[in-house]
Formats: C-alpha cells, structure tokens, sequence
C-alpha cells in the first residue's frame, strides 16, 4: 500500500469512527434523555390519577363507579389521560374499563397495597410502559392498571437513526473525497522530491525542487536542494580531479615519449656502430641529458605521490638558520649564470616542515634564476607574520603575460618550453609548490609583467593539528 492510498484510507477511517462513535453516542442519549421524560410524565400522570381515585373513595361510602367515570372524563377533557387502556377492578370485578383490554390482561403483577409498579413491554416496533397499583378504600382494595404508549420515543428514535446513517453515509464521502484531495496535495509534494531524486540519479545534476509550501516540506525541500548542491560540487570535482589526473598521465606519457624515442634511436645507431666518433660523443652527450631529465622527472612524480598522502611534521625552527642553507644550495646556480642573488631574513623562529619548505624555495629561487639574464637579480624576503611566516621572492627576467599566470602552476606546463626543455625542466616545479603551500595551509601569489619580471609572495601558516616538534 503506497503513502497516498494510506492517508486516504487513514483519513477516511478517522473521520469514519468519529462522526460514527460520536453520532451514535449523541442520538443514543438524546433517546434515553427523551424516554427518561416520557416515563416521568406517565408516572406522573398515572400518580395523579391513583391519587384521584383514592380521594374519590376516602371521601364515599362505597365504590362509585359513576364518581370514577366522572374523574376519568374530565382528565380526558383536560388532556390529562394519555393511556392506552384503563382497568379498575374491586374483588375481581370490573368496575371501569377504557380503551384495548387486551393490552393489559396478559400482564399480571403484584405489589403492596399504596404503591405501584411498572414494566417496560417491546413487541415488534411498539413500546408500552404497564403500570400495576392496589389502592386500599374504607370497604374494599382496588385493582388498578393502565398502558401507556412508549412509541413516540422509540419512533423518534429511529427515524433520526435513519436520518444519522444517511448523513454519515454522506459524511463519510464527503471525507473520502478530502481525504484524496489532501493526500494529493501531499503526495505531490513528496512526488516532487522523488521526480528529483529520479533525475539526479538519471544524471541530471541540476535538477531541484524548490518547494515554497512555508512547513515541513520546504525545510525538507531545501535540505534536499542542499544536499543535491553538495552532490553536484563533489561530482563535478571528481570529474575535474579524474580529468586532471588523465592529463596529467597524458603528460606524463608525452614528456617520456619524446626523449625515450630519441633515446633509443641513438642508442641504437651507436650499437650499430654506424657513427662516427663525434657523432657519437654528441648521441652520448644526449642520452645522458636526457637520462638525467627523466630522473629529475620521475623524482618529481615520486615527491607528488608521495605528498597525497597529507602526513608531516611542523618543526619549530630559526628562519635565519634556514634560509642561510637556502642561500648556501641555490648560491652556486647564481653564481654560474652571473645573477646577483640577495637575501635577507628577519630573526624569528617558525613552525614548517623543513625539508617540504625547501624544496619550495629551492624550486621558486631556481625559476627565478633561469627566468633572469646574466647581470641580472633575484631578490629574497623572508620575514614572519602572524601565525607563520612570508617569503617574498623577486626576479629582473623576462616575466610572463596575465593570461600564462593561471597556468603556470598545472602540471607539465611550460611559459617556455623550449627554454625549459633545453634547462632540464619538467614543468612539475610550481605543481609541487603549490601542493607543499596548500599542505602549510597558506597562499601563493604571483604577479608578474612582460619584461618587468615576476615576484612571488608565499605565506605559510603552522596547522597546530598537526605532529609538532619543538626542535631547539
């Protein structure tokens, strides 16, 4: 049974045993409440009538049947006598009778002289009440017993009966088509939700609810678009990470390609024996560069895999200290291509993972070595800040346009690529820096104008959730 079918059968069943239960009850008490006065006016009525009739006989010598007529003509006069039949007998004789005997005769009651009893009598659809006294005279006792009709009640009683069931016949239709108009109003709400989580799961990622109904369902309605927000920013990152990671496979793939195929090709005529011997100085010269690329290349690989894995240790360390073994690695490069490179340090000391931060300084300071032409200078910064530290490096080279900013820290991407090629370079350099920034939790800025050269700013920041080791 799907929700819409049990909230119509639910609704209608509520609404069944209500109106049913709480109109039986009305109608069932309204009868008895009825009844109760019908037999209260009877009793009453029989009540005068015994006392009549013992005031009659107090005050006459005998029995008079004519003082007993008499009585019994004026409570018919005054709309006083309501009985069905009459009987008033003295020793087994009648004395008056009125109306159907046959009411009365085959009821035979006794009681103590000076009250009365009664007995409620159901034949079919009439309803008599039979009353039964024995009133004591100066000469005799007498018999006395009336009927009077119940039916009125009970006929009451049954057409609003017959009245109730029609009503609650129309009632519960009546129930039964809200029920199905609420429950659709409902269900389509729900229907909505369910179109949408259809169409997302067929791939449509867009696809949103947006109900405005101000209950339940709109703050449900929102938490589903959230939730398909959510889905749709995770997929889409998925499928930027899969196509990042292809390209980066087809890169890969690419940079092996090249010199492996020259590689081989030159190997292959020096094992042929069919070069001459500067010939084959020049095909050994590049094997061997070309060798020491694809080291460098798959070093590069190793450290990036090797950084997924998002475990290192901050280190509490001086700057100054650091940054002199910086200078004292990236010095010699300067040096041998006559580039002026200046460094300065503030004294403080700082929380980074050493060797991640030199490779990050090592490969900025060397790109800003290479970028720069001979005379020129690379300017270093380092200084801290709050919660971590800057570095600041500058270059008097070539610098790039605004359009190659972008690029330059994706995987393989080369502004030159036959400078960078023709340098050793694998295009992997500002990849690992940005992983190894992303990893200190800080920012990487370059600004950069044709001509003018680069400068970069690099903040990192120590992520006090980490391994800390407080190294003196």
């Amino acid at each position: 049974m799907n929700y819409r079918l049990k909230l119509i059968v639910s609704f209608a069943l509520l609404i069944s045993l209500a109106f049913g239960i709480g109109g039986t009850l009305l109608i069932s008490s309204s009868y008895y409440s009825l009844l109760g006065e019908e037999e209260s006016a009877i009793i009453n009525e029989y009540e005068t009538l015994q006392n009549n009739l013992m005031m009659i006989n107090h005050f006459s010598s005998a029995s008079s049947a004519q003082n007993m007529q008499e009585l019994i003509d004026q409570m018919v006069e005054r709309n006083m006598a309501h009985w069905q039949a009459l009987s008033i007998k003295s020793s087994g004789e009648t004395i008056l009778e009125s109306g159907d005997q046959s009411l009365i005769l085959n009821y035979v009651n006794s009681t103590k002289e000076g009250t009365y009893s009664y007995v409620h009598i159901n034949e079919g659809s009439s309803r008599r009440l039979l009353l039964y006294s024995k009133l004591s005279t100066k000469n005799d006792v007498l018999d006395l017993r009336a009927s009077f009709d119940l039916s009125t009640s009970y006929k009451q009683w049954k057409s609003q009966l017959r009245m109730f069931w029609v009503i609650y016949v129309m009632v519960v239709i009546l129930g039964v088509a809200v029920a199905i108009l609420f429950a659709n109003i409902l269900t389509k709400r729900l229907q909505s939700l369910t179109n949408a989580t259809k169409e997302i799961a067929g791939g449509n990622l867009s696809m949103r609810t947006g109900l405005r109904t101000g209950d339940e369902f709109e703050q449900l309605s929102r938490d589903f678009d959230i939730m398909a927000d959510q889905l749709q920013e995770n997929i889409q990152q998925l499928k930027e990470d899969v196509q990042r990671k292809e390209n980066f496979m087809g890169a890969v793939a690419h940079e092996l390609k090249t010199p492996l195929t020259s590689i081989i090709g030159y190997a292959d005529l020096m094992r042929q024996g069919a070069l001459e011997s500067d010939d084959r100085l020049t095909a050994a010269n590049y094997i061997y560069s070309e060798g020491q690329r694809l080291e460098k290349l798959s070093h590069k690989i190793l450290d990036l895999l090797l950084m997924e894995k998002d475990t290192f240790t901050l280190r509490k360390i001086s700057m100054r200290a650091f940054m002199e073994q910086i200078l004292t690695t990236t010095y010699p490069l300067a040096r041998k291509k006559n580039v002026n490179l200046v460094v300065s340090s503030d004294d403080v000391y700082i929380f980074i993972e050493p060797d991640l931060a030199k490779s990050l300084l090592y490969n900025l300071i060397d790109n800003a070595i290479k970028a720069t032409p001979e005379n020129g200078k690379v300017k270093v910064i380092a200084r801290g800040i709050k919660g971590g530290c800057e570095f600041d490096i500058s270059d008097t080279g070539c610098g790039m346009e605004n359009k190659e900013l972008a690029k330059i820290t994706e995987a393989f991407y080369r502004v030159d690529k036959s400078r960078s090629r023709a340098q050793g370079g694998a295009g992997l350099g500002l990849t690992l820096c940005k992983r190894i920034v992303d990893l200190h939790n800080g920012n990487m800025v370059f600004t950069s104008k044709p001509g003018s050269g680069s400068r970069v700013v690099v903040q990192l920041f120590g992520n006090m959730s980490q391994e800390v080791d407080y190294e003196k």
